[in-house]
């Protein structure tokens, strides 16, 4: 190995430098809850095999307004979720939550209906996955 190659950062140091910089991204990575959360409304925006305007809009309100996420990084925090969040199924991110407060539960169960919701109309996919999530969480 080359003295040049041992003086260039490793991987992981320029994935830390990246997060570093990053201040909501670094927040979502370092917080599995957190990612959790965000997975399964990205689920529920795809739910219906397309994400209309409003469903994104809704996302991005809930990310900023409700979560305390920067807007201006959450095209790099949806770059994180595809690239850590691929092999996390549905049933596995709701795992991470059922641990938390009902409280806290029915926040996140109010932020899917808010997505689900949002074009005006909730379709059978969409249903589905809220009501899956819902028995996962503890809910009937």
């Amino acid at each position: 190995m080359s003295e040049a190659a041992g003086d260039s950062p490793s991987f992981g140091e320029r994935v830390r430098a990246f997060l570093d910089q990053s201040s909501s991204l670094s927040k979502v990575a370092h917080d599995p809850v957190l990612t959790a959360e965000l997975l399964l409304l990205v689920r529920m925006s795809f739910a219906d095999k397309s994400v209309e305007p409003a469903e994104a809009d809704a996302f991005a309100a809930i990310c900023t307004r409700l979560l305390g996420l920067d807007g201006s990084e959450l095209t790099d925090i949806l770059k994180y979720l595809n690239d850590f969040g691929y092999e996390t199924t549905d049933a596995q991110a709701a795992e991470m939550l059922a641990d938390l407060s009902v409280e806290r539960k029915r926040e996140i169960l109010d932020h899917l209906a808010i997505v689900a919701k949002a074009n005006g109309e909730v379709d059978e996919r969409e249903r589905r996955l809220f009501e899956a999530t819902a028995r996962r969480l503890g809910f009937s």
